[in-house]
This record gives C-alpha cells, sequence and structure tokens, in this order.
C-alpha cells in the first residue's frame, strides 16, 4: 500500500510541478482533502543516480520518510522552504565526502525546489534541520 502511494505521489509530481509553474497564481490555502505538502527528497552521493528517494506527505504527516511528523514540523514552521529551515547545531566530521541533495515538491498550493551540495552527508542533515535528509 505504502509503495503505491509513493509511486503515485511520484507520478504526481513528476506532472504537476510543470504544471505548477505554468498556470495562474497559486491557490493560498489547501484544498481539503489534499496533503498540504508533497515532497520528493534525494540525495546522490558523487555522480550518481539518486542513492536514496524518499517521499513526504505533510497533513496527514506520512509517506516512505522515517520521520514524517518532525520533518513536517520543521517544514510548517519555513513555510514549505527548505532553506528556511534552521540548521540542527552538532558535530560533523570534516571528511571531504560530497553530496548533492535534491527537494521538489508543493507547499500549500505553491512549488517548492531546492538543490545543495554539501561536504558530506552530515553536513546536509544538520544544514537542514537534523531530518529531512536523514534517511
Amino acid at each position: 500500500m505504502r509503495k503505491r502511494r509513493a509511486e503515485w505521489l511520484i507520478t504526481t509530481l513528476a506532472v504537476a510541478l510543470p504544471l505548477a509553474a505554468a498556470t495562474a497564481p497559486a491557490r493560498a490555502q489547501v484544498i481539503p482533502g489534499e496533503p498540504e505538502g508533497a515532497y520528493v527528497l534525494m540525495v546522490i552521493l558523487g555522480n550518481s543516480a539518486p542513492t536514496r528517494t524518499n517521499t513526504l506527505l505533510c497533513d496527514p504527516d506520512g509517506g516512505t520518510h522515517v520521520t514524517p511528523v518532525l520533518t513536517c514540523d520543521q517544514l510548517r514552521d519555513a513555510d514549505g522552504e527548505v532553506g528556511s529551515i534552521p540548521a540542527d547545531p552538532g558535530p560533523c566530521t570534516k571528511v571531504y565526502d560530497p553530496v548533492r541533495v535534491s527537494v521538489h515538491g508543493i507547499w500549500r498550493g505553491h512549488s517548492r525546489h531546492f538543490t545543495k551540495v554539501y561536504g558530506n552527508q552530515c553536513e546536509a542533515i544538520r544544514s537542514t534541520g537534523g531530518s529531512l535528509f536523514s534517511f
């Protein structure tokens, strides 16, 4: 059931994201029955294809992400903008092992995108609040 829902979400986002960018002004509120947010999260090690991919749905909180409630709470506080989530303080090694993270989705009817390269996976996790890329 979860796999089927995740496949549906990925297919829906692949179709909806380009359309959302091309449509008239986006809705300011959530339509009853639709999730507040829907995201596809990717972690890419080196220059490979996505190494790990997860889905995240908010309100109701779920998807394939391991901590959807905490992660959706962080996104709510940041209005769905990954770059606005406060960093999670804590140590990371200085070992250079680059990782690229990518988020594509919709938050309250608005397209949201975030892609960034970090020095290692710990930096990616800490810099984005500690839970978003902890999978």
